[in-house]
């Protein structure tokens, strides 16, 4: 099998880090002339390109970059010299060679435990030598697949100490990006894993992490979903940003689902669909990638 969850992590497979091996970085998709044809045929709208700070309490966030009409071989070489994320979302809805790694990861984890997943998304990560991905939190479930380099992953408790309800709802809510405060005395709870080719990690649903590449260039398949718990308490946050900031309750998260759960998920749903949903802020580029210039960027 192509990708190997072992069978003894079933019964809390997305409660808890669950570890596994896969072979897609044996795939010729992944060299450099296949990356480089991947990033020509990806729609260069749907690019996020991305410089971040060093580590910070959460203030400073990314920059963001243009490539519009760089070919794929020029922005490869600019992310392999200068300081650069490039994430490929939704990778999978726009290319049938990544659509048919979806299929190959969302059996293999549909299997492994024993629920169904939906709204999948699989997007390539492509990052320069040494990036560092600040400390933050996805609301989906999340697959981390290594293909090329190494990267270290540190994970964090889910309690509110570390993220606290009101950072949540304003990622669900589309407040800010994915960043939350960060402070380094967070570090002596957070368990390191090393990522290399041929491994890949799921952790808990709404767990704050942050990664630092190897010296060299990364590659990773980051790939999203939700299964029918992780739905409901996505949509339970999402009621819960909504009731604090529209009518002024302090609502709990609780991490068991319960009634009230189902009932703030549907509550979700109907907000959504009046189309009363805030929208994510505009940004701004800020620099252009340029593998003539040092760094692999010019400012604009």
């Amino acid at each position: 099998m192509p990708l190997n969850w072992p069978d003894t992590e079933r019964d809390l497979f997305g409660e808890n880090l669950n570890q596994g091996h896969h072979d897609l970085h044996t795939r010729d998709a992944f060299s450099d002339a296949g990356l480089a044809d991947i990033l020509d045929r990806f729609p260069r709208e749907h690019l996020g390109i991305y410089a971040f700070p060093h580590l910070t309490s959460g203030i400073s966030k990314p920059s963001h970059g243009t490539a519009d009409g760089v070919p794929g071989k020029h922005l490869l070489e600019a992310v392999k010299q200068g300081h650069i994320w490039l994430n490929l979302r939704g990778a999978s809805h726009h290319l049938d060679d990544i659509a048919t790694m979806e299929t190959e990861v969302f059996s293999a984890l549909d299997a492994a435990s024993g629920k169904r997943s939906f709204k999948r998304d699989v997007g390539l990560l492509i990052s320069s030598p040494n990036v560092h991905v600040n400390y933050h939190l996805d609301i989906t479930m999340v697959t981390l697949i290594q293909i090329r380099g190494e990267k270290r992953v540190w994970l964090y408790p889910t309690e509110d100490a570390f993220a606290s309800p009101e950072a949540i709802e304003a990622i669900a809510l589309r407040e800010c990006e994915e960043d939350v405060a960060y402070d380094p005395a967070f570090d002596e709870a957070a368990t390191q894993i090393t990522l290399t080719p041929g491994k890949m990690i799921t952790w808990p649903q709404f767990a704050p992490h942050r990664v630092q590449n190897g010296n060299m260039l990364n590659v990773s398949l980051s790939c999203e979903f939700l299964t029918w718990p992780a739905w409901v308490r996505a949509n339970e946050v999402y009621a819960n940003g909504v009731l604090r900031r529209r009518a002024g309750w302090a609502p709990n998260y609780v991490k068991d689902l319960t009634p009230a759960s189902f009932a703030k998920a549907g509550l979700s749903r109907l907000i959504k669909a009046s189309h009363n949903v805030p929208t994510s802020p505009p940004t701004t580029a800020t620099f252009q990638i340029d593998s003539a210039s040092a760094g692999g960027v010019r400012a604009l």
